[in-house]
C-alpha cells in the first residue's frame, strides 16, 4: 500500500480523511507469488554444490607454519611432510616434520605433528607430540 501526501495543489484528496483501501489479488496472482517466494527462499545461499563441501585445505601453508615455528623455537632446518589432500572441515590430520640433531652424530629426528582443523574456514592449529 502506498502512502504519503499529496501534492498542494492535488485537490484529488485534499479533505478526505485518509482510508484504507484493500487490494484485490486475482486467485492464480497469489499463488504465483507465493510459489515466486518459496522458490527464491530456497535459492538463498544455494552454492550449487547440494551442501557438500569440496574445498581443501591449503596444506602447504600449514606445512611453512610449522617449518617456521620449528626454525623460530629450536633453530632447526626443517622438511614438513603432511597428506597432500585435506578437506577443508573440522577434523585432524598428522604431518611429520623431519630435522637434524644439533649435536654429532647429526642424525635425522623425525617429530609427529597433529593438525586440528577447527572450521570449514581453514583455522587451525598443530602441537608436536
Amino acid at each position: 500500500m502506498w502512502r504519503g501526501r499529496a501534492a498542494a495543489g492535488d485537490k484529488s484528496v485534499a479533505g478526505r480523511k485518509a482510508t484504507s483501501k484493500r487490494l484485490y489479488v486475482p486467485p492464480a496472482a497469489a499463488i504465483t507469488l507465493a510459489l515466486t517466494c518459496v522458490g527464491l527462499i530456497s535459492a538463498c545461499g544455494s552454492s550449487g554444490t547440494s551442501g557438500t563441501t569440496t574445498k581443501s585445505l591449503d596444506v602447504a601453508r600449514v606445512e611453512r607454519a610449522i617449518e617456521q615455528s620449528i626454525m623460530n623455537q629450536r633453530h632447526l632446518k626443517s622438511k614438513i611432510d603432511c597428506p597432500a589432500k585435506v578437506l577443508q572441515k573440522p577434523g585432524k590430520f598428522a604431518c611429520i616434520a623431519t630435522t637434524f640433531a644439533p649435536k654429532k652424530p647429526h642424525r635425522e629426528v623425525k617429530t609427529g605433528f597433529l593438525v586440528t582443523i577447527h572450521n570449514d574456514k581453514g583455522y587451525v592449529t598443530y602441537v608436536g607430540k
